[in-house]
């Protein structure tokens, strides 16, 4: 039984780094593999003991516990996601399952604030629009090796300030990770004018 001690100081370790840094730790990438394993083993060891022992209900604070420092460990890291979401900063530190929350939300308020952009362009530009096609254009803030385009093409490579149209999904991506800006294209509204008739 001495997997579940050691599992036990490795949650509790992880919580108090997770408590003690502003970014996101990294954590194990076996870490549910070892949770999995230990819950399973204190289960198993409750099942077949005298649940009126001490060991037991040792055993059985100790499984609450760490159950419990789990649930705060990701409370915590779900702030800082928020948070670098809300910045536009991708943290590599991700665990396999906050990358997809992180780029839903990313997406989301991503989405929220081009609406906002779209509001402020439409007031300020009223005789202009967006120009909306398959591609983005963006501008890089750094150098980055050639890429495969969700089209299979390749793009690049780029240096720092080059300007590429790419297919959504690549900028996006690029965006996501603060490898480049999204450039917004306008076009005036030619407004048709009507032809009197005397």
């Amino acid at each position: 039984m001495s997997g579940e001690i050691s599992v036990y100081e490795l949650i509790l370790e992880l919580w108090k780094i997770e408590n003690s840094i502003e970014e996101l730790s990294k954590l194990p990438e076996d870490l549910e593999d070892k949770l999995r394993e230990y819950f399973s083993q204190v289960k198993n060891y409750l099942r077949v003991s005298d649940r009126k022992t001490l060991s037991a209900s040792l055993k059985e604070a100790e499984l609450e516990a760490t159950a419990k420092l789990v649930q705060s460990l990701f409370e915590v890291r779900l702030k800082k996601i928020l948070k670098a979401v809300e910045s536009g900063v991708y943290p590599e530190t991700l665990y396999s399952f906050e990358k997809i929350l992180y780029f839903s939300l990313y997406r989301l308020i991503s989405d929220f604030k081009r609406n906002v952009e779209a509001i402020i362009t439409t007031a300020m530009y009223s005789n202009w629009k967006v120009i909306e096609t398959e591609l983005d254009v963006v501008c890089f803030n750094q150098d980055i090796p050639q890429i495969v385009g969700e089209d299979l093409k390749m793009y690049g490579p780029f240096k720092k300030g080059d300007i590429a149209v790419l297919p959504k999904s690549n900028a996006q991506s690029l965006t996501v990770r603060g490898v480049a800006n999204r450039i917004l294209i306008m076009s005036p509204v030619v407004e048709k004018k009507t032809v009197r008739e005397d």
